[in-house]
């Protein structure tokens, strides 16, 4: 009986040691499981870290640009309202010109008319009518620039407007902008 009690309990620790080892190795196992969804788990939340951050960055980046483009909006808008101004002071100067020779043109349409009523010779009515033509001509001219001096101020304000709007949406445009267009700003 002894040596099969021997062979029992050699089998008992046999059977002890394959379950032991078993479980070790189990053990080991799901050790290795956890280590790796605890790496994994680690990874994600540094991909999602890297990703935050990169989001913010591109919301910082975006909101720097609006800003940059909200000021050079507010800058146009400014250098346009003085534009306008200058414009304005041009036409408002073109006009008074225009008023002030309409004025000369009248005072001597009323001299040259008081001379002919004084009677005088054939030959100054004759040089009187041409000169009163040629006042004519002259008022007519005069009316025709002032007109075109305030389409052209008005339409070239339009251009320095659209064009300061393309440098704020477009900054790449502001390599075509040239010195001469500069300049008429």
């Amino acid at each position: 009986m002894s040596t099969l009690m021997n062979i029992a309990i050699g089998l008992v620790i046999a059977v002890m040691l394959a379950l032991g080892f078993d479980a070790t190795r189990e053990h080991w196992r799901e050790q290795g499981r956890e280590e790796v969804r605890a790496e994994c788990l680690r990874a994600d939340q540094a991909r999602d870290a890297l990703a935050t951050r990169d989001a913010l960055a591109r919301a910082q980046e975006q909101r720097a640009k609006e800003q940059r483009m909200s000021e050079e909006a507010e800058k146009n808008a400014l250098e346009a309202t003085k534009r306008e101004a200058v414009l304005r002071d041009r036409l408002a100067a073109i006009v008074r010109s225009h008023d002030g020779l309409q004025r000369e043109l009248a005072r001597r349409d009323a001299a040259s008319s008081d001379r002919r009523a004084a009677g005088t010779c054939a030959a100054a009515d004759a040089e009187a009518d041409e000169a009163a033509t040629a006042r004519g001509l002259l008022g007519a001219c005069a009316g025709r620039y002032r007109s075109m001096a305030a389409g052209a101020a008005s339409l070239a304000e339009q251009v320095m407007g659209l064009q300061a709007h393309v440098l704020v949406v477009q900054p790449q445009a502001a390599a075509l902008v040239t010195p001469e267009i500069e300049e008429a700003r």
